[in-house]
């Protein structure tokens, strides 16, 4: 997977370049070491990102001499068939399936795609958008970045949408009222894998929340709406908030001072699989076995991170490829006129596994 998004980010790298006259005809690229070094990547993969510029006609190759910059057809310079996709992230834990489901069918529709991620920093997302804004594009699909803080960059939202760019957002939305969006019933989702905590006997359940994402925010509340209507006192000094930047740091530390209590909780509902792994690993540090002693649940179904477990983590699914192929699909319909509008909320499924123990 790692390798296929670097064949991308090499391909639409030099394909923008071209497409913004920064390399011009008869300009030479570096050649294929050169290019490895760069982005650190074999030069097989160099080598599938070269052929398929060759394939769109954006360079030629002459036998011991290299690749060179070709002449752009008209039709590449007039109408573009540039879509950006800005997501929190790119190579790391679900994106990698996301980008691929998206991608499957925007190719399969002739568009090329440019990848953009942001760290969750409102900063970086604002200097993505101003790419978007700089570039010939056709239309955007975009993951709001620390969604839970609001819309800093409304301005720039505006200028996209003044300059009839259509664009929809995923995982989440700054506006659900106004904007395009497919997403995940993450309240839903919450409350659906905490019930099945307490169906298994569990009363006293920690929660581990990000907060600076709507995501974290809602499953909190799908979390707390489980336990109000089952009558379970709501405990807040077991029931952690942290933020992206203090992700590592808070949870080891929360996770901590949680089992060393007299009164530890004897389950934990994770924000993700990803903070669920982190916590599993504090508590094996403490002699605590999973799930005897702890049980502990997640969210998104990463099977690259419930690996770690022998037992897995009972989990909600998150649709990643599908949700990805759902969004192209909707954002074709907004750039080919069919909607003004369009939204989409997968159902949460839970994954069970075995990191719970009925009480």
């Amino acid at each position: 997977m790692e390798k296929t998004i670097k064949y991308i980010e090499i391909f639409e790298y030099y394909r923008d370049k071209i497409l913004n006259g920064e390399m011009v005809y008869g300009e030479k690229l570096p050649t294929e070491q050169e290019i490895g070094e760069l982005f650190s990547v074999s030069r097989h993969t160099v080598r599938q990102s070269i052929l398929e510029l060759e394939k769109q006609g954006y360079i030629y190759r002459e036998r011991s001499k290299g690749a060179y910059v070709d002449k752009l057809e008209k039709s590449k310079k007039t109408k573009s068939k540039m879509i950006i996709v800005i997501t929190t992230y790119v190579s790391e834990y679900i994106f990698p399936f996301l980008i691929k489901g998206i991608e499957e069918v925007l190719s399969k529709n002739g568009y090329d795609i440019l990848l953009l991620s942001t760290n969750n920093e409102k900063q970086k997302e604002r200097e993505q958008l101003k790419k978007l804004l700089e570039y010939d594009v056709v239309g955007a699909i975009i993951e709001p970045t620390a969604s839970a803080l609001g819309n800093t960059n409304e301005d720039y939202y505006k200028e996209i949408s003044n300059n009839n760019i259509p664009y929809l957002m995923i995982n989440a939305a700054y506006d659900k009222d106004k904007q395009s969006y497919v997403a995940i019933d993450d309240e839903k989702g919450g409350y659906t894998i905490c019930k099945y905590l307490i169906d298994l006997g569990h009363k006293r359940i920690a929660g581990l929340f990000k907060e600076d994402d709507v995501q974290g925010i809602e499953r909190k509340k799908g979390y707390l709406r489980a336990l109000e209507e089952n009558n379970i006192e709501i405990d807040s000094t077991i029931v952690g908030k942290f933020k992206t930047f203090e992700e590592d740091f808070y949870i080891d530390g929360f996770t901590r001072s949680l089992l060393c209590r007299n009164d530890r909780p004897t389950a934990i509902f994770c924000y993700n699989d990803k903070v669920a792994i982190k916590v599993v690993k504090v508590a094996e540090e403490l002699g605590l076995k999973i799930p005897e002693d702890l049980s502990i649940v997640g969210y998104d179904n990463d099977a690259t991170v419930s690996a770690v477990l022998d037992c897995g983590i009972t989990t909600i699914s998150h649709p990643k490829e599908e949700l990805g192929k759902k969004a192209a699909e909707m954002l074709l319909r907004l750039i080919n006129g069919e909607q003004e509008k369009v939204s989409y909320i997968f159902e949460p499924e839970i994954v069970v596994k075995n990191s719970v123990k009925r009480i």
